[in-house]
């Protein structure tokens, strides 16, 4: 399953990409997407917060942050014990009430 990956979307590199100093894991926003949706223009800064490169890559080059994210929370949540597991969902929903009330 890969989400749909859309313009602003932050990124994280599946590869090193040495011939631009970016390794696996190192994190862009995605400036332009192709209208084939495998094709993507993303924008990588360096420390200072400054546009090292702006770079054009596939869709097996990148993977949205929030999919590690997630892959990282449901591999914590199978190490958990039933009643904590409730606890994290309890945690989950206040944040999404949370969030909701923000945005209403």
């Amino acid at each position: 399953y890969h989400p749909m990956i859309q313009e602003l979307d932050i990124v994280t590199l599946t590869r090193d990409i040495k011939e631009y100093g970016l390794n696996k894991g190192s994190c862009g926003a995605v400036v332009h997407c192709y209208s084939d949706g495998q094709g993507f223009e993303v924008e990588f800064t360096d420390e200072s917060g400054e546009s090292s490169s702006v770079l054009t890559l596939k869709r097996a080059d990148i993977q949205l942050e929030r999919t590690i994210i997630e892959a990282q929370v449901i591999e914590l949540l199978n190490y958990l014990p039933e009643e904590l597991l409730a606890e994290v969902r309890d945690f989950a929903e206040f944040l999404k009430q949370k969030q909701n009330t923000k945005a209403g």
